[in-house]
């Protein structure tokens, strides 16, 4: 079945293809949004810290785990990050910045019914009455010292635990069309 397009209100998303493809491998993926103009090395210690979790789950399922960062490669900035977003098994978003560009992709990957893992530092203010409609959804919030990250809430068994279930879903779904791994 063809992803609808997200965006634009078209029948069908101009990536279909792309997604179709990437859905259809054993790899599993997270799509990552964060705020580029950000000077904070949050990003890159989320990013770590996701590749680490990563390892671990290479070793015990023997298929690839990839993460990537949001963005436009071609075209349409949007389609591009709605067919990522479509694509994605999983999808972390860093809102410690407030900014709403990745308010937005958050808004792409829900309607896209992609899971997703909202992080916010604890180093930020929340700005008053803004992202006032993601109470219903949990925020990890998280500390950096030593450059290391440290979660509130339990988000590594959290993601873990989504990563695994992908993990099984794409081998039981790859193993049922070829019969073999």
């Amino acid at each position: 079945m063809s992803p609808l397009c997200l965006l634009n209100n078209e029948n069908m998303c101009a990536k279909s293809s792309t997604v179709e493809t990437l859905k259809s491998d054993t790899t599993v993926r997270v799509a990552y949004g964060y705020d580029w103009g950000t000077m904070s090395d949050n990003s890159a210690l989320i990013f770590w810290h996701v590749e680490g979790i990563f390892r671990e789950l290479r070793k015990e399922f023997g298929i690839e785990f990839e993460m990537f960062s949001l963005g436009g490669r071609d075209g349409s900035i949007y389609c591009n990050i709605c067919s990522q977003l479509q694509s994605a098994d999983i999808a972390v978003f860093d809102l410690s910045t407030h900014n709403v560009n990745v308010a937005f992709e958050l808004g792409i990957a829900v309607g896209a019914g992609t899971h997703v893992f909202v992080l916010r530092s604890n180093h930020y203010k929340r700005q008053k009455r803004s992202f006032s409609d993601l109470n219903g959804i949990l925020e990890y919030r998280f500390t950096r010292g030593s450059g290391k990250l440290k979660f509130e809430a339990n988000f590594t068994r959290s993601l873990t635990e989504k990563l695994i279930k992908a993990a099984v879903d794409k081998i039981a779904t790859f193993q049922g069309t070829d019969g073999q791994l």
